[in-house]
């Protein structure tokens, strides 16, 4: 009698690496009215999400960011040079520094709203943020292996949007 012959049942899984990367960056500097510079750092903010194969990754985030234009032609007392889309630095009656925003001037600001978790992998943050207004500085280089929950709020106002300037100027991305 022959025997009979079994089936191999072969099962094969399938992975799925989760890999997610953001970042924010801009460039800048600020040029003081003496003609000093002041150099902001180099404005990045970069989150990266990997999840080993099995696992979850997720990545949510909401921000709004701006910068607008440095208009050198301001001078002392010529506050009315300002253009109706930048800032300028001038001097009041009592003869301090001032910022004069024209009337459509985006505004200097960035917030942002995250969360970033894996359930196994690595999790990845590099921040390095500066306020060439306020001098705050915000700096991480962080590398979470394994689980990983980071919910986070930032934000750094520094100068407001000109009271004509499109609300949602940034909802063009």
């Amino acid at each position: 009698m022959k025997k009979q012959k079994q089936p191999i049942l072969v099962v094969s899984i399938i992975s799925l690496a989760v890999l997610f990367t953001t970042g924010f960056t801009v460039n800048s500097a600020i040029e003081l009215h003496e003609g000093k510079k002041e150099a902001v750092s180099d404005q990045i903010w970069a989150v990266q999400v990997e999840a080993d194969p099995g696992e979850e990754g997720r990545l949510k985030q909401d921000f709004e960011a701006a910068h607008g234009p440095y208009d050198e032609t301001v001078k002392e007392g010529a506050a009315d040079e300002v253009r109706k889309d930048a800032y300028g630095i001038d001097l009041d009656e009592d003869g301090y520094k001032e910022v004069v925003k024209g009337e459509d001037y985006v505004g200097d600001y960035f917030n942002i709203e995250q969360e970033a978790s894996t359930t196994g992998g690595t999790t990845r943050r590099y921040i390095d943020i500066s306020s060439q207004w306020s001098h705050g500085y915000v700096y991480e280089d962080m590398v979470v292996e394994g689980k990983a929950e980071i919910i986070e709020t930032f934000s750094m106002d520094n100068l407001k949007p000109g009271e004509a300037a499109l609300p949602d100027w940034h909802e063009l991305f």
